[in-house]
């Protein structure tokens, strides 16, 4: 091996080390903060994905996955630029929707108030795309992916056994995650 290769071989190595410090461990708040966001938009990416799927008796929130993390990472780091300004104008748009409906902030409604103004604002006609689908998938692409998501949310069997085709489901049962 000359010194090249050994230059090469050890860029690799911390190459694969700094990638695998950035992932997530339990949640996705492990994640860099996003260039270019800040701290008020997680924030409420995380309550708008926490409206999206609240905690139950037996699994967590979005909220709890810090989803608002992965929601700007993911904007960031994995779709068009447009996709920014398209989210961008989503967040203004729920902020102003929620200001203007109930005169709070989105941040300060209870959880009834957050849903409605959710739910008019998906089925207002904005120009397309439409903000809130793009969240909408992100929230559940974040939060299935994330440990809570797939072992509490849905049922986790870390080492599946024999294919079992036909598996009767009865009523409540999860959906299951491999």
């Amino acid at each position: 091996m000359n010194r090249r290769e050994a230059l090469r071989h050890t860029a690799l190595v911390a190459g694969a080390a700094a990638l695998w410090a950035s992932l997530p461990t339990r949640t996705w708040a492990a994640l860099a903060a996003p260039a270019g966001w800040d701290v008020a938009d997680e924030t409420l990416l995380t309550l708008i994905g926490d409206t999206i799927i609240p905690a139950t008796a037996t699994s967590p929130g979005a909220g709890a996955v810090a989803i608002g993390r992965f929601i700007l990472t993911q904007t960031n780091d994995c779709f068009p630029p447009e996709a920014r300004a398209t989210l961008r104008r989503g967040l203004s748009d729920i902020t102003a929707s929620s200001q203007q409906r109930f005169g709070k902030n989105f941040s300060a409604l209870d959880v009834g108030q957050r849903e409605r103004v959710l739910t008019e604002y998906e089925t207002q006609s904005v120009a397309a795309p439409h903000p809130f689908r793009h969240i909408k998938e992100l929230t559940v692409l974040g939060y299935f992916t994330a440990e809570a998501g797939a072992t509490q949310a849905l049922r986790y069997d870390p080492i599946p056994g024999a294919f079992r085709g036909s598996v009767k489901r009865g009523p409540g049962d999860r959906s299951w995650a491999l």
